[in-house]
């Protein structure tokens, strides 16, 4: 099927006189004659970064290239492009540098597709970068005889504005036998960085149980389940060094 998202040959040579040109900058009024293609666009904080993604409804067509514009419609300014996603094909970009400082503003994106039949469209969304719900970090389970060790990777939060969002939004761990959910554990972790481990106990042997890992946001990103089945005499290292070392 066809692209919804044609232009002339005038309309192509005025992007193109565009982007040769590598204007910053550009009036909001510059991509009103583009048609629009329907996409999603959502902000997440995402390892601690703000960022933007997209994604198109039509995915049959060509492979496209992607450049994003902004205005923060408070300000009454022009469109700025952000450098660093400029002609991608990356579906995704970091904003924190570009956003963070108005996490209050409503902010109007505009990403600009380019596909490979020459067709060219826009994408765009009024966007609130304060309403960007947190993504659960990496994380990865280790099962014993008795207890699951839940390893969690936090990198540094160079953004204040950030560190209070975790700071204020509770961060669960979600402990579940199968279907059901068996408790639900809330540590603190506003001001870990790094590795950080916590330790599911009082399990059982020969059982499978699953964990999740999302920030109580609105809306809450949950990862996806990791799940084990604890195996009887699964000790953990220092068990086994602990029996080793009193042999001697």
């Amino acid at each position: 099927m066809r692209s919804r998202c044609t232009v002339s040959a005038v309309g192509l040579l005025s992007l193109c006189l565009v982007v040769s040109a590598s204007l910053e900058t550009i009036t909001p009024s510059a991509f009103d004659g583009y048609p629009d293609e329907p996409c999603t666009i959502n902000i997440t904080i995402r390892n601690s970064r703000l960022i933007l993604s997209w994604e198109l409804e039509n995915k049959s067509g060509p492979p496209a290239n992607y450049t994003l514009w902004y205005t923060v419609m408070s300000k009454d300014e022009n469109l700025t492009k952000v450098k660093n996603c400029s002609d991608t094909t990356k579906s995704s970009c970091d904003v924190t540098d570009k956003w963070l400082e108005g996490m209050e503003s409503y902010v109007v994106a505009i990403v600009i597709v380019h596909r490979g039949d020459l067709t060219v469209c826009r994408c765009s969304d009024y966007i609130v970068p304060a309403n960007a719900p947190l993504e659960p970090p990496e994380f990865e389970i280790v099962g014993f005889t008795d207890h699951i060790n839940v390893t969690m990777e936090f990198p540094p939060v160079t953004s204040k504005i950030i560190q209070e969002k975790m700071k204020t939004t509770p961060f669960v761990i979600k402990e579940q036998i199968g279907d059901s959910v068996r408790k639900k554990h809330e540590p603190k972790v506003n001001n870990v960085t790094g590795n950080f481990t916590f330790v599911l106990r009082d399990l059982l042997p020969k059982t499978n149980y699953c964990v999740s890992l999302y920030f109580d946001d609105d809306p809450a990103i949950k990862s996806p389940l990791k799940c084990i089945v604890l195996q009887p005499g699964q000790e953990s290292g220092m068990a086994r060094f602990l029996k080793f070392a009193l042999l001697f």
